[in-house]
């Protein structure tokens, strides 16, 4: 009786160790699978070169030129001061090439640059004198009205950035100058479109109104 029990016991321990080295084994090879799992090489997306920005000189362009440098370039804390500088001056094109520094360094460059383009005066003359310049229309084009409208929007803008803000007076005199660019046809339909005691609103009457002309002519 006993050398069954003895034997029996040892049946069970048999049992009992087979099974924990096939739970080990089993755990083992779930691991090495996650493991290879996690080891494949990830898929690279390759992104587009960014092209380093252009100036060429016009006092229009600085402010655009100059934010895009500044984040692409001049934030970088991974490029040196001399890769910085090389950048910048393959970056220069025109008048903006011939701008001499103090010495051959980034920031000397760069405080020339500002020096002589960050010019707030002469930045909103130039924005205004885009406005005032509109070539006028001689005949109804919704293709030169939406030109119109694009310089006049985008010249906003630029003055808004150079901390002009928009008011009743100067929405009345855009409007005015507008209005004497347009074609005379296209001067009597807005002029019908309105009350003889309203005063219109710049981005009613010009940005919706004139955008919405359909081409129709040429």
């Amino acid at each position: 009786m006993e050398d069954r029990l003895e034997e029996l016991e040892v049946r069970i321990r048999d049992i009992l160790n087979s099974l924990i080295a096939n739970i080990v084994s089993s755990v083992h090879n779930h691991e090495n699978a996650i493991s290879k799992t996690n080891s494949k090489p990830k898929l690279e997306i390759k992104l587009p070169e960014i092209p380093l920005p252009v100036f060429r000189g016009r006092y229009d362009e600085w402010p655009s030129f100059k934010s895009q440098f500044d984040n692409i370039i001049s934030n970088n804390n991974d490029l040196s001061e001399s890769q910085k500088l090389y950048y910048l001056k393959a970056s220069l094109q025109g008048d903006a090439k011939l701008l001499e520094a103090v010495d051959d360094s980034f920031e000397s460059l760069i405080t020339a640059l500002t020096t002589r383009f960050e010019n707030k005066r002469l930045l909103t003359e130039t924005h205004i004198n885009a406005i005032l310049e509109i070539e006028k229309l001689t005949s109804e084009s919704a293709r030169d009205i939406r030109t119109m409208t694009d310089i006049l929007s985008k010249n906003i803008r630029a003055l808004k950035l150079l901390g002009f803000e928009r008011n009743n007076l100067s929405y009345l005199i855009l409007l005015n100058i507008i209005l004497k660019k347009i074609d005379r046809e296209t001067r009597k339909q807005f002029e019908q479109s309105i009350d003889s005691n309203q005063i219109p609103e710049l981005d009613r009457y010009i940005y919706n109104v004139f955008r919405k002309k359909k081409p129709n002519y040429r």
